[in-house]
C-alpha cells in the first residue's frame, strides 16, 4: 500500500471517490454539449446555446484540472460553476417538467454535491 501524504486521507465514501476522478463533470459537459441541439430549437428549460457551449467547455475544463492531478483546484472550479448553472437555470428546468432539462439540473446538483464535498473539506468547512 502507498504512504498517504501528510493531511490526505483516503477516501472513505462514494462521494469521496468521485471527487477525485473527472468523469462526473466530463458526464455533465458532455450532456451539456449533447444539449445545443435542443437549445437551438429552444425547447423550455434547455439553456441557451450561448450558455450549452460554455457550460460545456467550463465543466471539460474542470474535468482536466481534476484528471492531471488537482482534484482540489478541480473541485472548486466544478462546484463554482455548478452553482452557476443552478442560479441561471434551476428555476426553468424546474417549471418546464422536461424530462432533458431535468436530468441536467440532476446532474448538475449531483456534481455540485459531489465536488463541493471536497471543495468544503479543502478549505477548512467540514
Amino acid at each position: 500500500m502507498e504512504k498517504q501524504e501528510e493531511g490526505q486521507q483516503q477516501p472513505l465514501t462514494w462521494i469521496d471517490q468521485q471527487a477525485n476522478s473527472p468523469y462526473p463533470i466530463w458526464a455533465l459537459s458532455a450532456l451539456s454539449f449533447a444539449s445545443i441541439p435542443l437549445a437551438a430549437k429552444r425547447l423550455p428549460g434547455i439553456p441557451s446555446i450561448l450558455q450549452s457551449f460554455a457550460f460545456g467547455g467550463i465543466f471539460a475544463g474542470a474535468g482536466y484540472v481534476t484528471h492531471v492531478g488537482d482534484a482540489e483546484n478541480g473541485a472548486g472550479i466544478a462546484t463554482a460553476w455548478c452553482l452557476s448553472w443552478s442560479f441561471l437555470n434551476a428555476k426553468r428546468a424546474i417549471t418546464s417538467m422536461k424530462p432533458v432539462p431535468l436530468v441536467l439540473l440532476s446532474t448538475v446538483v449531483l456534481d455540485t454535491v459531489i465536488y463541493g464535498k471536497k471543495t468544503l473539506q479543502v478549505n477548512g468547512y467540514i
